[in-house]
């Protein structure tokens, strides 16, 4: 069936159709017939036999009449002349069987008993009948007969015959059709066969005969028409090819005549190009110029104030200096990242992943909030963050630096109302906490059209904001690009005339930690007294966030109505926060009032929140009355320290916090093997790992830790692997450890001074089961292991011992973090052999990775650059790991590897001057690779032309030839003056260096 549907001849198509037609159409008659023929022979059998039954009931009424059986029985003999009669029978009217017949005896036992009801009926193949006998006055009795009815032989001949006829119309019904369908094929397929011709013979003179008028005709009518358009667009294109042919060669010789002008504009092209390098250059020094000169006196700033905060001060000040160091700190990170925005549009920008405290940023960026909003009169107000329940981890400096941005801008539009910051925990489970922090203000808003565009380069609300307001409009944009870097989004809500919200969302990773409150402070009862209800409700928020009640009232007069109803109790409150300008009764009157009113009594501690000068307040009269004075906006931690401060000028100093003791050695028995190709970062894995009670092996390849895995089956718990090693890497030893049946189920951790995602995906291609990057977070770590070790925490282990603190003296210095190195190292005189060590074998790392790229050897680059990376971190050399950091992200991103080179050289001069102050003679630098006295002769005769004709790019490319030949402070202090454009001290400074050198120089 499927085959015939699918037949393609539109002829066989029409005589298929005609014979389906036919069959169906006869097999209806042929079934009608047949039902009519079989009704009438049922119907002309049952009537003879009813007129048998009649006949031989009356040749029977006289035997009944008589009771005389034997004449019945010999009428209803005659019946043997009839084959098709089986049996027959006559009954009394009483019912009995009066006389019978049957052809054979099996007969005679089927015949009925009784009679039935008169009627006939069909049985099969067999019929019968009962019909009554009667005379004219009664019933006598009833007559039976039965008769073979062989219908199916009947039906048989009947489809025999009606088969013929079937098959003999069909035949000739195909005859007629195959006759009449060319009347409809025939004028279908001549329109076909010229097609077929059309397409082979590309002639669209061709037409289709025309025979009929109806839709045949049509068709043959449309297709010529189509034939006809083609011949003429066929004749339209080649008469277009033509032209356009002429066209070309008119061009080329148009071309021949203007490529003579084309050489002269490209060699002027070629001119003005080498004046916009020349310029660009010149750019590229002048902003190089300008970073330094903006960045010099912030240094300067910030030397002083860290000085400053060296020596012994009050509490104040030295809360005045931490607040000018961590805003100079800012600042200059926002300077920083905008003279480096197309470092942002480059991709380069680097996130950091380091633990703080959100409560470290609500102080930095209260302080900052206070000095943007100078003498405006409006409200400041920081929510506590939300409770996590331990650190966060990811870049502070990038996140402070947005919530900046945006509370300045806040700040900058709004004239009257206020600027508040939020924090909302929107998710958090065992490894990330996702906060929205909200920063709203009720300032001039943005229009909704705006709105779409606020966060692209160079774009504000309207020309009138850049006039008015000020600005270059990348602020929005750098927050925008490190929101997205950090894994986060932002936008905007906002109306305009009712102010805005600018919202962003990060996800932060977090670990536990424990905060502990004096006993004095860890449940205090506050009255809070502000006019403002913004001012109202961040207060109370903040001092729920410490553990502390608030009570909240909107003037002075009601702040005096609850202490003297507390004080009808016998009660009062421990703390009051007051606003100095309130209407009516103002901060500094409601404060001298308690004094008179409660002399003699315990009174609540009271302190002053004001957004004004704090110098101011304290000039006026009975300032005195005040225990202390808190800036707007008020964060959790400066309301701490403020109530603190207040208890202890009353109640003398405040016991400082006993801190839990510690849970213990967390790794009692474990056995690690630390594999690492840096003797540094396996010491400080060792030392770590063997403070909280592991046992410690170690190798310094994959190879060689590999083979001793494969003799020492089951001998450790747990594999620290560094991915970048010689002759085997991390992943290929963690690889055939995978395929070692013995060691295929050994727990693996990726430690590696990278933090690529395609390194990460490598280790857990290869088979590794965590991955931690260096340096890394001793909790991270100790967590990782527990984790992958499964090893179960002693029930009562001893408390661990407190890590040493810092000798005295051990202060940070330049590039290097002695405190966060001892955290670690915990033992001085380990941690400065080491730093000796690290110059020894690190101190000359510039030049070699300067040789390396030289020779374009950049694997070796990039696997010194690694080991650098790394021991820098263990060290807490954190200068020198960022700028290696930052010289693997170049060299792998394809970006500035020359910058970055110099960079990390400048990082390494800084480190190793600090490690000689701090870690003896022993660590002054590695000297310089030996080099002829002819080279350096040369070269710095070369240097001093550069210097005397004022060619900044020639004396930068001629000192970093000179690097490795000269000591490096003499060349960094030359490289200084070049950038500050201080050509004659520069050429001071070189003719010292000959004389101090002794090189001669040929005239």
């Amino acid at each position: 069936m499927r085959r015939l549907l699918h037949v393609r001849s539109i002829s066989k198509k029409l005589l298929l159709l005609v014979l389906v037609a036919n069959l169906c159409t006869l097999l209806t008659a042929g079934a009608a017939l047949l039902y009519h023929d079989f009704q009438e022979a049922r119907a002309k059998t049952a009537a003879e036999l009813t007129a048998l039954a009649n006949l031989l009931g009356q040749g029977s009424i006289t035997a009944l009449e008589f009771s005389d059986p034997k004449v019945a029985r010999e009428n209803l003999a005659h019946l043997r002349a009839a084959p098709n009669i089986a049996s027959a029978a006559i009954y009394t009217g009483q019912g009995a069987l009066f006389a019978s017949y049957a052809r054979d005896p099996a007969q005679a036992r089927l015949l009925p008993s009784r009679p039935s009801a008169e009627g006939v009926r069909f049985d099969g193949a067999e019929l019968s009948i009962f019909k009554p006998i009667a005379n004219a006055e009664e019933t006598l009795g009833v007559v039976f007969v039965k008769e073979k009815h062989d219908l199916s032989g009947w039906l048989r001949d009947y489809l025999v015959i009606l088969g013929a006829v079937l098959l003999a119309s069909l035949a000739f019904g195909l005859a007629i059709s195959s006759w009449l369908q060319r009347w409809v094929s025939g004028p279908v397929l001549a329109v076909g066969q010229v097609a077929r011709e059309v397409m082979e013979r590309h002639d669209y003179q061709l037409r289709a005969p025309k025979t009929t008028e109806d839709e045949v005709g049509q068709l043959a009518d449309a297709f010529n028409g189509m034939l006809q358009t083609l011949e003429h667009e066929m004749a339209e294109r080649g008469a277009a090819e033509l032209a356009v042919r002429t066209l070309n060669a008119d061009l080329e010789r148009r071309v021949h005549a203007r490529t003579a002008e084309l050489e002269v504009v490209n060699d002027n092209l070629l001119a003005r190009t080498a004046e916009a390098e020349s310029a660009n250059r010149a750019k590229a020094d002048f902003l190089a110029n300008m970073s330094h000169e903006i960045r010099t006196p912030m240094n300067g700033i910030l030397g002083l104030a860290y000085l400053l905060d060296r020596r012994p001060l009050d509490a104040e000040a030295a809360e005045m200096v931490r607040k000018i160091r961590n805003a100079g700190r800012s600042l200059q990170a926002i300077i920083n990242d905008i003279l480096d925005f197309s470092k942002i549009e480059a991709g380069r920008l680097e996130i950091e992943h380091t633990p703080f405290r959100l409560l470290d940023i609500c102080d930095n960026l209260a302080a900052i909030m206070a000095a943007n909003a100078g003498d405006k009169e409006i409200e400041l107000a920081i929510a506590p963050p939300p409770h996590i329940g331990g650190h966060v981890l990811g870049d502070a400096l990038r996140l402070e630096q947005v919530l900046i941005n945006l509370t300045g801008n806040a700040i900058k539009f709004t004239e009257r109302g206020g600027v508040s910051v939020g924090m909302t925990l929107l998710s958090q489970d065992e490894r990330v906490a996702t906060i929205r922090f909200a920063v709203s203000d009720t300032g001039i808003g943005i229009p909704l059209d705006k709105q779409a565009h606020i966060f692209s380069a160079f774009s504000q609300a309207d020309a009138s904001t850049t006039r008015r307001f000020g600005g270059t409009g990348l602020g929005l944009t750098i927050c925008r690009h490190l929101v997205e870097k950090m894994g986060g989004e932002i936008g905007v809500i906002s109306s305009p005339g009712k102010g805005s919200e600018f919202w962003f969302t990060v996800p932060l990773a977090w670990v536990r930690g424990v905060e502990y409150a004096p006993p004095e402070l860890a449940h205090l009862d506050i009255l809070i007294a502000d006019d403002s209800e913004i001012a109202r409700d961040n207060l109370q928020q903040t001092a729920r966030s410490v553990g502390w009640s608030a009570t909240m009232v909107d003037s002075g007069e009601a702040a005096m109505q609850k202490v003297m109803a507390r004080r009808a109790r016998q009660a009062r409150y421990d703390v009051m926060l007051v606003d100095w300008k309130m209407p009516g009764m103002d901060g500094l009157e409601l404060a001298t009032r308690l004094r008179d009113t409660l002399r003699g009594e315990s009174t609540p501690i009271v302190l002053m929140v004001t957004a004004f000068s704090q110098d101011e307040l304290r000039r006026q009269a009975h300032a005195d009355c005040v225990d202390g004075v808190l800036s707007k906006p008020v964060t959790s931690s400066a309301l701490y320290n403020g109530v603190a401060s207040a208890l202890q000028r009353r109640q003398g100093p405040i016991a400082a916090p006993e801190p839990a003791a510690a849970d213990g050695q967390r790794l009692p028995g474990l056995r690690v093997l630390v594999v690492d190709d840096s003797d540094i970062n396996r010491e400080v894995a060792r030392r770590i790992l063997e403070g909280e009670g592991a046992l410690v092996e170690l190798a310094n390849d994959g190879a060689s830790a590999l083979a001793w895995l494969c003799a020492r089956p089951g001998a450790v718990d747990i594999v620290l692997m560094d991915v970048q090693m010689p002759e085997m890497d991390g992943y290929e030893a963690t690889r055939r450890l995978r395929a070692t049946p013995a060691c295929r189920g050994l727990p693996v951790i990726a430690l590696t001074a990278g933090a690529f995602k395609n390194q990460q995906d490598a280790a857990r291609a290869a088979g590794m089961d965590a991955f931690v990057a260096k340096p890394f977070n001793v909790d991270e770590l100790i967590a990782a292991i527990l984790r992958l070790a499964r090893c179960p925490a002693p029930a009562a282990a001893p408390a661990a011992t407190a890590a040493p603190a810092p000798p005295a003296g051990a202060h940070d210095l330049p590039g290097l973090a002695v405190r966060q190195g001892m955290a670690t190292w915990r033992d001085a005189g380990a941690y400065r052999k080491f730093l000796r060590k690290f110059v020894a074998d690190y101190g000359a790392s510039g030049p070699r990775l300067e040789a390396c790229y030289a020779h374009g050897d950049g694997a070796g680059a990039r696997a010194l650059t690694h080991k650098l990376k790394g021991g820098a971190a263990s060290l807490a050399l954190n200068g020198v790991a960022r700028a290696a950091g930052e010289l693997e992200a170049a060299d792998h991103t394809g970006g500035d590897v020359g910058a970055a080179l110099r960079a990390l050289r400048d990082a390494l001069d800084t480190a190793c001057a600090s490690i000689a102050a701090y870690a003896g003679g022993e660590a002054a630098a590695a000297p310089p690779p030996a080099a002829g006295n002819a080279d350096a002769a040369a070269l710095v005769r070369d240097l001093l032309i550069a210097l005397d004709t004022d060619a900044p790019d020639s004396a930068i490319g001629l000192l970093d030839r000179l690097a490795p030949l000269l000591p490096a402070g003499v060349v960094a202090e030359i490289r200084g003056r070049v950038d500050d454009f201080d050509f004659r001290g520069a050429e001071a400074l070189t003719l010292g260096l000959i004389t101090e050198l002794g090189l001669e120089l040929e005239e």
